[in-house]
C-alpha cells in the first residue's frame, strides 16, 4: 500500500525552490564591501549572496582572487575622479596620475598590498599618461618607464604614509638621541632635517618626489630636442 502523497517532478521542485541568486563580479564586491575586514572569507561572501561557495571560483577563484576584485573596485572608484582636459601639459597629466595612485593606496589602507592596475578605469588611465608623454615628444617605452617609476614613487609614499608612522617615530627617536649626545653644531644640518620632518611629516615628501621626476623628466625632453 502505498504512503504519501504524489512524489514532485525534478521540474515542479526546481520552480517550488525557485531560481538560485544570480551573482556576477559587481555584485560579488557589493556583498564583499559589506562584510568587515576580518570576517571577509569566501564563504561569508556566498552567505551574503545565498549561494554556494563553489559558485564565487569562476568569478574570483580563491581568497586572493576575492581580496584583488575588491581591491581593483575601490581603486578604480578613486581613478574616476581625475577628469582630465584633453589639452592638458603632459607634466600635469602625469603628476594627476601620480596622485591618484597615491590617493587609493592610501584610501585602501590594510589591502594596499594587493593592488594591481589590470581594471578598465585603471587601464585607461594609464592609455591616457602615454598618450600625454609620447605626444610630448617621449618614445613609448620611455612612456612605460616613466609610468612605473611614478606608480613606485606613489606607492612607496603611500605605503609609508599608511604603516610607517610607528617606524618613522622610532628612527627619529633613536636619531634625535644620538644628535643630543654629539658635541654641538657637528650634525647641524641632519638636525634641521630631522626637525623639518618631524613638522612636514610624508605629504612633503610625496610632492617633493614628484617634482624632482617631472624636473629631471624635463630635463631629458629639453635634450631630446
Amino acid at each position: 500500500m502505498a504512503t504519501g502523497g504524489p512524489k514532485e517532478s525534478a521540474g515542479a521542485l526546481r520552480r517550488r525552490r525557485g531560481r538560485p541568486p544570480r551573482i556576477d563580479r559587481a555584485r560579488i564586491v557589493e556583498a564583499a564591501r559589506a562584510i568587515a575586514p576580518q570576517d571577509l572569507t569566501m564563504q561569508a561572501v556566498a552567505d551574503a549572496l545565498g549561494v554556494d561557495r563553489s559558485s564565487l571560483n569562476y568569478y574570483v577563484g580563491d581568497r586572493v582572487g576575492l581580496l584583488e576584485l575588491i581591491v581593483t573596485d575601490l581603486f578604480e572608484a578613486e581613478l574616476r575622479d581625475f577628469v582630465l582636459p584633453d589639452d592638458a601639459a603632459w607634466a600635469d597629466v602625469l603628476r594627476a596620475y601620480g596622485k591618484a595612485v597615491h590617493r587609493g593606496v592610501v584610501h585602501l589602507q590594510a589591502t594596499a598590498t594587493h593592488v594591481q592596475l589590470r581594471g578598465t578605469y585603471s587601464l585607461a588611465l594609464a592609455e591616457r599618461v602615454l598618450g600625454a608623454l609620447t605626444a610630448a615628444g617621449f618614445t613609448v617605452a620611455e612612456g612605460g618607464h616613466i609610468l612605473s617609476l611614478v606608480s613606485g614613487v606613489a606607492y612607496t609614499a603611500a605605503r609609508d604614509l599608511l604603516g610607517g608612522d610607528q617606524s618613522r617615530s622610532q628612527h627619529t627617536s633613536e636619531v634625535t638621541r644620538i644628535l643630543a649626545d654629539a658635541p654641538a653644531g657637528q650634525f647641524a644640518l641632519l638636525g634641521e632635517v630631522i626637525a623639518d620632518r618631524a613638522v612636514a611629516g610624508t605629504a612633503d615628501d610625496f610632492d617633493f618626489s614628484l617634482d624632482v621626476v617631472i624636473d629631471g623628466l624635463r630635463l631629458r625632453l629639453d635634450r631630446k630636442g
